[in-house]
């Protein structure tokens, strides 16, 4: 045997094992993740409260993986527009949804026809937080807390109008459940996110919001709004002394979401991990738990299995809730 011989017979098992670490690197698309720009669909317009959690998000994952990540704010529908959009996109972790209760739990129960299944089309990644909405008036309405809102609202039937980001967001479901419980008429009327409806308040052309605690929380600590109740069980740390609407008078009355990460259905599991391993990282960065803390949020992390089951499970809840409250779209 010749001295070339001999190397290469010991360089055989080197090249063997170099070809099979290559192919299992090639058949597992979670060892390259990420290698592109990946897109995080927000469903409601730029300056809300979800495009302000979106793009904290994006810019924390852009910086921890060293590639771009972008928000493509596609509002309208309550959701449905952007939820549609990823139902549909590949299966590769690059096409992801800022979802909340709206779109995912809520929609498919009152709209007669949306073009996806929540529970097949969507796989969870992680929840991220828990907010709760807050009822805050013009300060031109004469109103300082509940009961007084009720009893304007039957003085004045069909005259007050409540702000929404969105059909079957939480803002809109929480006037509904209202209107049911305490017997008042106030209109919905629906925008396209969170910041449309500010400005539409302050500007007096609707009187209320059920509005998400960021985007109203610098409106009511500066007097533009006045904030007179919240939707939950219990008040929060960033209002402190306003009262939850159940204490007021309607204790059947609870309402709170959650804003999370989901892919389409069918996305690698090992990504959809590696995307909530950087996912939890972020929410408990001090300084974003802080911001968040600060505009209302509650940080929460889920595993993408927990996230799955509570959706399946608030799905039912709510359909509960839609049939007693009577709410159906077209």
């Amino acid at each position: 045997m010749t001295l070339f011989h001999s190397k290469m017979i010991r360089l055989i098992p080197l090249i063997l094992l170099f070809s099979l670490s290559t192919q299992s690197q090639a058949q597992d698309p979670a060892a390259t993740y990420p290698n592109k720009t990946i897109k995080i669909i927000s469903p409601f317009a730029p300056g809300g409260a979800t495009d302000i959690l979106a793009r904290t998000l994006a810019q924390k994952l852009g910086e921890a993986w060293k590639q771009t990540v972008i928000v493509d704010n596609k509002a309208g529908g309550g959701g449905v527009i952007a939820a549609t959009e990823v139902a549909r996109a590949e299966k590769d972790g690059y096409t992801l949804l800022l979802g909340s209760v709206g779109p995912v739990e809520v929609l498919p129960s009152i709209m007669k026809k949306v073009p996806y299944d929540p529970e097949r089309d969507f796989a969870g990644v992680d929840i991220l937080v828990n907010v709760e909405n807050v009822v805050v008036v013009n300060p031109q309405v004469p109103v300082k807390n509940i009961p007084e809102l009720i009893a304007y609202a039957k003085a004045n039937p069909g005259r007050l109008h409540s702000g929404s980001s969105g059909i079957a967001t939480t803002g809109h479901l929480s006037l509904e459940v209202f209107n049911q419980l305490t017997g008042v008429d106030i209109v919905h009327v629906p925008y396209r996110g969170g910041a449309p409806v500010t400005t539409a308040l302050l500007a007096g052309d609707i009187e209320l919001s059920f509005s998400t605690v960021p985007a109203a929380i610098q409106y009511i600590k500066s007097g533009k709004l006045r904030a007179i109740a919240v939707t939950g069980d219990k008040p929060l740390d960033a209002l402190p002394g306003i009262k939850p609407i159940k204490d007021q008078g309607v204790p059947g009355f609870k309402v709170s979401s959650w804003y999370g990460i989901l892919a389409p259905s069918g996305t690698p599991p090992a990504i959809i991990n590696k995307i909530n391993l950087e996912l939890g990282k972020i929410i408990a960065m001090p300084d974003i738990k802080a911001k968040l803390l600060e505009q209302g949020w509650t940080t929460v992390h889920t595993t993408p299995a927990q996230m799955n089951k509570q959706i399946q499970s608030e799905i039912q809840e709510w359909k509960i809730v839609i049939n007693k409250a009577g709410i159906t779209l077209d």
